[in-house]
């Protein structure tokens, strides 16, 4: 693990250098939640340790993706808090932001439960397939997101069964709606939000960020009741709030070069 993470800091610092967009993306987003940022959490951490983190995550995807017992490296806390949630049977929608290892989070829980998660997949056929492949794990499965897989994200919940969502993710015009996120306006998924208004689910809040001896995943139900009178704008608003306390608490594990702020397709 530890040569692991030393090439992939490599691998980050060299995109930085080689790469005028993603360096612009990581720049711009960086210094947005700065600026944003009323108590000085940013300070904490450098913006070349979140550069070399960003690539650490990416080599350390492969060693998730293929070694079968890699749960055995990962101190879990609340996941009590999510079989008692899970009991009460209106199912539970996970929500893992571009935070740290977001491909080890469906693992962690599926170790204790069965969860479907959805995902964009890739434009070549080829990818999409070595994607499924390495995705595929104990109690997880995917869906696609478009219609069909909505549509299953509701079943599922409706029986009383577990789902994942990146919740930061750029949807397709028509999907989002434009809402805050670091003082500055981002188009933000609302099915996460329509999703727990229809079924009445409740919502979990995990990452899996890096320890020396490999991640730490916590867990914790979000204080929000969702119903058909619950408001929609803002929710929104509360569900990026929450999703910047986290990258505040976590700065060097956000994947910063992602762009956020792009306008839908």
């Amino acid at each position: 693990m530890p040569v692991l993470r030393w090439f992939g800091k490599g691998f980050g610092l060299l995109m930085w250098v080689l790469s005028k967009r993603y360096r612009k993306h990581f720049e711009d987003n960086w210094l947005q939640a700065k600026k944003a940022d009323e108590t000085g959490r940013m300070d904490k951490c450098s913006i070349l340790k979140a550069v070399g983190n960003s690539g650490q995550i990416f080599f350390e995807t492969t060693k998730i993706w293929t070694q079968s017992d890699i749960t055995s490296l990962v101190e879990t806390k609340g996941v009590d808090l999510i079989r008692e949630t899970i009991k009460l049977g209106k199912g539970l929608i996970f929500l893992t932001p571009h935070l740290g290892s977001f491909e080890l989070a469906p693992r962690v829980v599926g170790k204790f439960m069965p969860l479907t998660v959805m995902y964009r997949p890739p434009k070549r056929d080829d990818l999409n397939e070595l994607l499924v492949y390495f995705r595929d794990f104990q109690n997880v499965s995917m869906v696609k997101t478009n219609y069909s897989g909505v549509k299953s994200l509701i079943k599922f919940l409706k029986s009383g069964n577990c789902i994942g969502i990146l919740p930061d993710q750029v949807p397709d015009r028509g999907a989002g709606k434009w809402t805050p996120f670091f003082a500055k306006l981002a188009y933000t998924n609302t099915l996460v939000i329509r999703l727990a208004k229809l079924t009445s689910a409740p919502i979990a809040w995990v990452s899996c960020v890096k320890s020396s001896k490999g991640w730490k995943f916590s867990a914790e139900i979000w204080n929000q009741k969702f119903d058909k009178s619950t408001d929609e704008n803002e929710s929104l608003i509360e569900l990026n709030r929450k999703i910047e306390q986290l990258i505040y608490e976590y700065p060097e594990e956000y994947l910063w070069g992602y762009d956020r702020f792009k306008m839908p397709k």
